[in-house]
């Protein structure tokens, strides 16, 4: 049974570490900023941070769901690789978002 679910638990995990990054950006730009929870609103870019990790996180039960389904019922290494390019493209939107100016 195990082997059957290394590649879905891999990712996984590497989307549990990616939603971990995604917070401590938000909290390195709390203390940037000097925002204290639970206040959202403040300078500009701590806004856009907050908001893409919260765009990722709002997402991530649904995604976790979709692998596990996809991967149990269907086929585990095709579940795994677009888990993985579901994380790589979420990696880049949060980095596209927090970066934005003037949007």
């Amino acid at each position: 049974m195990r082997n059957q679910i290394d590649l879905l638990a891999t990712v996984t995990v590497l989307g549990v570490l990616e939603q971990a990054y995604f917070v401590l950006q938000v909290i390195y730009a709390r203390r940037k900023y000097k925002i204290s929870p639970p206040e959202t609103r403040g300078h500009p870019e701590f806004e856009r941070i907050f908001r893409a990790q919260a765009n990722c996180s709002e997402y991530f039960p649904i995604f976790m769901s979709l692998l596990w389904v996809a991967g149990i019922f269907f086929h585990q290494g095709v579940a795994a690789a677009c888990g993985l390019m579901y994380l790589y493209k979420r990696f880049k939107y949060f980095q596209g978002y927090a970066a934005a100016q003037g949007r």
